[in-house]
């Protein structure tokens, strides 16, 4: 019964991103020393189940661009005790704040399932970690 739920929940994330990518209110969280990258997250997506805290988070790619890819969506399932995390979904995008065509679209848990597991982010030496201990300041 759980199983089929949380399939339900990362199915319907993945189905939406691109659906509603336009509505999300992005927060810019921290711009990278180098400046080629910058990280958003949505305030009222985010939300606790458990010990984990869900939210959503943009990516944009502002130089050394790869592939084409200016910009990423995931939805990511932190532990605000010990600062791990796993992204639940990709999307990508070809121009920056989740705009332009996408070419790749997964739920990570399923097709890339190696992929699905807990990463330590240093709130004091990586920008990820600034986005978690962000997000997680209210749980």
């Amino acid at each position: 019964m759980l199983k089929n739920f949380f399939l339900i929940i990362l199915l319907y994330l993945c189905l939406a991103s691109n659906a509603i990518s336009t509505t999300f209110n992005w927060t810019k969280v921290i711009v990278s020393k180098n400046g080629s990258t910058e990280l958003f997250y949505d305030k009222k997506t985010v939300f606790k189940v458990g010990a984990n805290v869900y939210f959503w988070q943009l990516t944009n790619n502002l130089a050394n661009v790869k592939e084409n890819i200016f910009s990423t969506i995931s939805h990511i399932m932190v532990n605000c005790n010990t600062y791990e995390a796993r992204n639940i979904t990709y999307t990508d995008f070809k121009r920056p704040m989740s705009r332009g065509a996408s070419d790749l679209e997964i739920i990570i848990p399923e097709s890339q399932p190696d992929y699905f597991d807990w990463v330590y982010y240093s709130e004091k030496e990586t920008i990820q970690g600034l986005v978690l201990k962000e997000v997680c300041k209210n749980y």
